[in-house]
């Protein structure tokens, strides 16, 4: 059987809506970029990792950690659309969008989903998601909560708090989270490069506009999104509160 080929590309852009240059921001002393690409780098599969950007400041640092830099156009729709972009020529079998703002992603979060696609050769797009354990997790607009069907096919991704368990649900009494499993978005995707390309080419999608979340376009297209449930979280930076947490951790 061939051996598959599987580039991971980190898209990073400078104009991040809640904190510009976000990944450029130090974590005790090692920008949020670097800590994402060490990480990429602990995972052997990959035969090679790329950073997408269309910012020479954020090209200038993947340089400097001497990381392969694809420069992309300045109006790529999600860090998807970005990876669509920079994969566009290569020869590879699986593209991993591993997004710019995971700086302690677990491997498990790519392994998983991994492992089930070479398992499953029909699976074309799969996608990481894990247990919520904080109940400041829940109404953070920042977490993406994630709700998928006995098979593992995402229903649904959303800022706002799903399921609502509205018949014993109070945000006063958080041992009730226990009767309540929710589940958060692990910003990681595994792209068989085929449908890469196709999910670059369809429209920005209603929900996708509403909730600024690109798998939608996948769900709301009617695609499969498979989601691998891993063990480990995966803390994401998108405010300086954010980056203040994660250097006292």
């Amino acid at each position: 059987m061939k051996k598959e080929t599987i580039i991971c590309i980190i898209p990073a852009r400078y104009g991040s809506e809640r904190l510009q240059g976000k990944v450029l921001y130090k974590i005790n002393g090692k920008t949020i970029l670097r800590r994402v690409y060490e990480r990429a780098k602990k995972i052997k599969q990959f035969s090679a990792i790329y950073i997408a950007t269309d910012d020479d400041r954020i090209a200038e640092e993947g340089y400097g950690m001497g990381a392969g830099v694809i420069m992309t156009s300045s109006n790529c729709m999600s860090g998807s659309d970005r990876a669509a972009e920079a994969a566009k020529d290569m020869k590879a079998d699986i593209i991993v969008n591993i997004q710019a703002d995971e700086p302690f992603l677990p491997a498990e979060a790519v392994e998983k989903p991994l492992e089930m696609m070479r398992k499953d050769k029909k699976l074309y797009v799969v996608t990481s998601s894990t247990r919520i354990r904080k109940a400041e997790e829940l109404y953070d607009p920042n977490i993406v909560k994630i709700v998928f069907d006995e098979e593992g096919n995402t229903l649904y991704s959303s800022r706002a708090l799903i399921p609502y368990p509205s018949l014993y649900f109070s945000g006063s009494a958080p041992a009730l989270l226990k009767k309540v499993r929710f589940y958060k978005h692990i910003g990681v995707y595994l792209f068989r490069k085929d449908f890469l390309a196709t999910f670059h080419k369809l429209p920005l999608t209603p929900l996708e506009r509403i909730e600024k979340l690109e798998q939608l376009r996948i769900i709301e297209n009617g695609y499969t999104l498979k989601t691998a449930v891993i063990q480990k979280d995966s803390p994401c930076v998108d405010t300086l509160e954010d980056i203040k947490k994660l250097q006292a951790a």
